[in-house]
């Protein structure tokens, strides 16, 4: 009996300091082909085809993103065994893609719901003006028992759908949640081999002679918006702090997404009823414990009038991001964004004006994808003279906000 007991107390010690040594030195992570993926039975769809299977049973994506009620929430869960093989164009390593892994084929750009800190399984490289082709990898979605749903025009895949409410009590439906159990990410997401993204064909440029030509089929795209001008709008640019040099400044117009009046830069609160924003110089809102998502207008468009208009994209930040409290750049700074482009509307037919809501956004993976020179850049002092008093103020922290 005792020397039973000296034997178990001898494996369960060479058990335990294998698995020490297995901690301490972990097996490299599996790395995916598609012949391998190809040999589970699952057959490869493109992701135009795979948005295509919701566009055929929805009839399209203007008005399928309302998400008030479960009856216009609209979700497709994947009956068939099959897959979809990106590479990866995004990075969640500065904060500001969150939950996030974006993929690109030739075809187009989706979203996969997973959970924080994907960079270190699902890398893409960093990206300058000076590189052509920027290190990424591919990765391969097995997409059976997966949900594909589309929130405001655009469609991502995750697990099933879920609800929850802000903070006014009102629900808020969600046509796909994320995955964010490791098994379950383990069994749908398989990391493959190294490769490029090449600018000009996966990353997509844009300039003043081709933006017209953006639609439907770049949602979710990583784009380079070459010579692209920040406008102000409904707030007082730099000049108004220079009167001697300016002296026959006027405060810009504010932008209009139908019959309401946008103002940029700004943050915005959405969580009270009306929704709040104020005008606001950093990337996004990080004070008081509250962090609220910034806006900067950028256009090819100088005469547009309205969000949805053509030549006119938001850069859309996180207060959680890592600079989120860098002022953004000057009314009038030309420069160039690398992001990923979507769209936030409940409806559109992508022709802009009064009866269009549609805005259009750009998420920065990195600080870095902003290409301004130093110059362009607002300095604290700026930001600070620029701010009201009243942006400082958050209605959940606040109880005399207007």
């Amino acid at each position: 009996m005792k020397t039973t007991k000296i034997v178990s107390m001898l494996v369960a010690a060479a058990l335990f300091a294998g698995c020490y040594n297995d901690f301490d030195n972990p097996a490299p992570a599996k790395i995916w082909t598609q012949d391998e993926v190809d040999a589970t039975g699952a057959s490869h769809r493109t992701i135009a085809e795979v948005k295509q299977i919701f566009t055929d049973k929805f009839g399209g994506l203007s008005g399928t993103g309302s998400n008030s009620s479960w009856n216009d929430t609209k979700y497709y869960q994947f009956d068939e065994d099959i897959y979809i093989k990106g590479k990866v164009i995004s990075n969640d390593r500065e904060g500001n893609i969150f939950k996030s892994l974006f993929l690109l084929d030739e075809t187009g750009g989706i979203e996969i719901r997973l959970t924080n800190g994907n960079f270190l399984t699902y890398h893409m490289g960093a990206y300058n003006d000076a590189k052509t082709e920027i290190p990424s990898q591919w990765v391969y979605v097995k997409l059976k028992g997966l949900y594909i749903g589309n929130y405001r025009m655009m469609l991502s895949i995750g697990n099933g759908p879920t609800d929850s409410y802000n903070a006014v009590g009102e629900h808020k439906f969600y046509a796909n949640s994320n995955l964010e159990l490791p098994e379950q990410i383990a069994e749908h997401v398989l990391p493959g081999e190294e490769t490029t993204l090449v600018v000009g064909t996966d990353i997509k440029v844009v300039n003043e002679t081709n933006y017209t030509q953006l639609g439907e089929a770049d949602f979710g795209r990583l784009i380079r918006f070459e010579g692209v001008k920040c406008r102000y709008a409904g707030v007082d640019t730099q000049e108004s702090l220079y009167p001697e040099q300016y002296p026959d400044y006027e405060k810009p117009a504010p932008l209009k997404n139908g019959s309401y009046e946008q103002i940029y830069p700004s943050w915005i609160y959405t969580d009270v009823r009306p929704i709040v924003n104020k005008p606001w110089y950093r990337w996004a809102f990080s004070e008081k414990n509250t962090n609220l998502y910034g806006s900067v207008c950028f256009v090819y468009n100088d005469d547009a009038t309205y969000t949805s208009d053509k030549g006119v994209y938001m850069v859309r930040t996180s207060g959680y991001s890592r600079f989120s409290g860098h002022g953004v750049v000057k009314d009038g700074a030309v420069g160039n964004i690398t992001g990923i482009y979507a769209i936030y509307s409940k409806k559109s037919k992508y022709q802009g004006g009064a009866s269009d809501y549609a805005t259009y956004q750009i998420s920065l993976n990195r600080y870095m994808d902003l290409e301004f020179a130093e110059s362009d850049f607002l300095t604290e002092e700026e930001v600070i003279a620029l701010t009201p008093a009243d942006s400082y103020v958050t209605p959940d922290v606040d109880d005399d906000i207007d």
